[in-house]
């Protein structure tokens, strides 16, 4: 999952891509996000909707790869509770809590994370409030997740 703030704006978007063991797409999504505060608040509306897609994807044993490493921290422990944000980690939390048997918080370097990343660009430069999803890879990213798979040239 990753996300894109425009903090001149306060426009901001989401992107989330669900993969299987082999690494195959299998649900993604993308969306725009309104009166966004700052960098970590889209980052975290991305958290929420890429748990919700996994959870609906009927995902059991998920790992959520972020490249912003206070996501992780959020989701690792309660320090971030009573910040202006603790409603939506509480939500997140919850929602993995209630939909897998097992989660699990990375951090990923930005570039691998480059799917995600371009799918929160396309949510951030929609109109207000559309939502996209794809129950395969999505065209606009078709060719990073062919490299993405290919794996390294040894």
């Amino acid at each position: 999952m990753d996300a894109a703030f425009k903090p001149d704006t306060g426009q901001g978007g989401w992107g989330a891509v669900i993969r299987n063991a082999e690494g195959v797409v299998v649900r993604a999504g993308a969306g725009n996000l309104n009166r966004v505060m700052d960098a970590f608040h889209a980052e975290m509306m991305a958290a929420r909707e890429g748990v919700r897609l996994a959870a609906e994807a009927g995902m059991g044993r998920v790992i959520l790869e972020t490249d912003a490493m206070l996501v992780k921290f959020a989701l690792q422990n309660d320090s971030f509770r009573l910040s202006t944000l603790g409603g939506i980690i509480w939500d997140i939390k919850t929602l993995a809590a209630s939909s897998f048997s097992s989660v699990s918080v990375i951090h990923c370097y930005h570039s691998c994370n480059r799917v995600a990343h371009e799918l929160a660009a396309l949510g951030c430069n929609s109109h207000a409030g559309t939502s996209l999803y794809w129950d395969s890879v999505p065209p606009e990213v078709v060719e990073l997740v062919a490299s993405d798979l290919a794996g390294p040239m040894v």
